[in-house]
C-alpha cells in the first residue's frame, strides 16, 4: 500500500486567483493561467457593449495591457482580482464612451458562445435567435443598476460579494436587486408568449 502524499486539484476560487494574480507579476505561467481564464470573460463583456467587434478586441487589448502594467498594485486585501479586472475594463470602456451609460447592442449569441456548433438546423438558428432578440429587449428594460448585476454574474460570472465590490453595495444587495431582475425577466418573457 502506497503511504505516499495524495493531492487533490486546488480550488479555484478568487482567493486562488488573487494568490495567482500575486505570483503573476513575476511568474509567466501564472500570467498566461490568468490571462485564460479571465479573456473569455472580459472579451464577452466588452463584446457585448459594442456592436463593432475590432473596437472590442482592442478594448480586451487594453484592459489586459493595463492589467500587466498594473497587476504589482493588485491588493488581494481590498477585493478579489475579477473585480479589480473588471474594474479596468470598465474603465477602458468608459474612456472610450465617455461618461454616457454603455447598453448591450451585440446580439446574445455573440457574447455566450461565437463558434456555435453547426449541427443547428436553419429553423432552431432563427428560433434562437428570436428568443435571443427577445431578451435582449426584456434586458433593456431593467434598471441599469439592474442590468449591470445581470451582467457581472452571468457574463463575467462574478459572485455577490465580489460585484458588491465592484459596485460599492453590499452583497445582500446584489443578491435582491438579482433576484428582483429576473422575476422581471420572467414576467416580461412569459408575456411575450
Amino acid at each position: 500500500m502506497n503511504k505516499g502524499i495524495v493531492t487533490f486539484p486546488q480550488k479555484k476560487d478568487s482567493d486562488y486567483w488573487g494568490r495567482l494574480a500575486q505570483r503573476a507579476v513575476t511568474d509567466e505561467l501564472a500570467f498566461t493561467e490568468l490571462y485564460e481564464h479571465f479573456f473569455p470573460r472580459v472579451y464577452q463583456h466588452l463584446m457585448g457593449k459594442t456592436k463593432d467587434s475590432a473596437l472590442a478586441d482592442e478594448m480586451v487589448s487594453d484592459t489586459f495591457i493595463r492589467m500587466y502594467q498594473h497587476l504589482k498594485d493588485y491588493d488581494p486585501d481590498k477585493g478579489a482580482f475579477s473585480t479589480w479586472l473588471f474594474r479596468i475594463a470598465q474603465n477602458v470602456l468608459y474612456k472610450h464612451y465617455g461618461s454616457k451609460t454603455v447598453t448591450m447592442h451585440a446580439p446574445w449569441e455573440e457574447n455566450f458562445d461565437p463558434a456555435a456548433p453547426e449541427q443547428y438546423t436553419p429553423e432552431k438558428q432563427a428560433l434562437t435567435r428570436e428568443e435571443n432578440e427577445e431578451l435582449l429587449q426584456a434586458l433593456a428594460s431593467l434598471s441599469e443598476r439592474q442590468q449591470k448585476i445581470v451582467e457581472m454574474t452571468y457574463w463575467l460570472g462574478m459572485k455577490s460579494g465580489e460585484i458588491g465590490e465592484a459596485l460599492g453595495i453590499d452583497a445582500n444587495t446584489v443578491r435582491t436587486t438579482l433576484r428582483q431582475a429576473r422575476e422581471k425577466l420572467k414576467k416580461l418573457l412569459e408575456d411575450k408568449e
